[in-house]
């Protein structure tokens, strides 16, 4: 169908992440996501390389807000 395209779950796998914390991130607003399209009458979300590798810096940004373990003085 498309050549470097993911869905949702797909992506969600690649970036390390459960697809039920992706959709969180993404109805919250914490994650950007490319818009919906309508194949075969579903409304998909298809992720290009790019958005993917967006998904992976705002990850590390998310991941690395106040937690983790603290540097030694």
């Amino acid at each position: 169908m498309y050549l470097d395209v993911f869905t949702t779950p797909e992506a969600a796998k690649r970036a390390g992440l459960s697809l039920v914390t992706l959709q969180r991130w993404i109805a919250s607003g914490k994650a950007k996501a490319p818009k919906l399209r309508i194949d075969n009458g579903h409304a998909v979300r298809l992720w290009a390389k790019k958005d993917l590798d967006l998904l992976l810096i705002q990850k590390r940004a998310i991941y690395c807000r106040g937690r983790g373990r603290k540097k030694r003085k």
